[in-house]
């Protein structure tokens, strides 16, 4: 997503948008994360309630719905929070810092192709709950938040997609890594 949108000059010192591009990167990373965490939290709740035996007190829903609602306020909630830690982690820092860590966002191939993945499962996503919605089978929802549920399960089907098919194993990588090759590596 980010390559196709942003220059990638041959020195970090050059790189335009940093500001722009990291801040990108951090909330999309964090969309996804939060809705892994909001995907799992029903299941600790329902579990840390059969444990104490106690009764739930509101109209139980849906697991579909739970789950999607879940997922969708989880996102928002991982959104938030990255782009919190990004403020906090950068505060201060200077410019060539802000664009060496953007220059190496766009050399890695492996988040390149993770953020094309993740970023393609988040509009199909998106875009097919909230038609499911519109169309009555939303599982509950209202339309914007089917919308966001499909985007965030959709960022985590990307993700998982992206993994599954990658065409290196760890192996692979961390001999490129040791033999000074790969996409950081120096070119001549």
């Amino acid at each position: 997503m980010l390559p196709q949108l942003f220059p990638h000059p041959i020195y970090a010192e050059d790189q335009p948008s940093a500001y722009t591009i990291l801040t990108i990167h951090c909330l999309h990373r964090g969309f996804t994360a939060g809705a892994i965490v909001g995907l799992v939290a029903p299941f600790g709740r329902t579990a840390f309630n059969a444990i104490l035996r106690r009764p739930s007190l509101a109209t139980p829903l849906p697991w579909t719905t739970r789950l999607l609602s879940s997922a969708a306020l989880g996102s928002l909630g991982g959104t938030a929070f990255l782009g919190v830690g990004m403020i906090a982690r950068m505060w201060g820092r200077e410019d060539i810092e802000w664009k060496d860590r953007s220059w190496r966002i766009l050399a890695n191939k492996g988040q390149n192709r993770e953020d094309n993945w993740s970023a393609s499962g988040m509009a199909i996503g998106a875009a097919s709950l909230r038609l499911a919605s519109q169309r009555g089978a939303g599982f509950g929802l209202p339309p914007g938040r089917a919308a966001l549920a499909g985007a965030a399960l959709g960022s985590i089907l990307g993700t998982v997609g992206h993994v599954v098919t990658s065409s290196h194993s760890v192996e692979e990588v961390e001999k490129k890594v040791i033999a000074g090759e790969g996409p950081l590596a120096p070119k001549e």
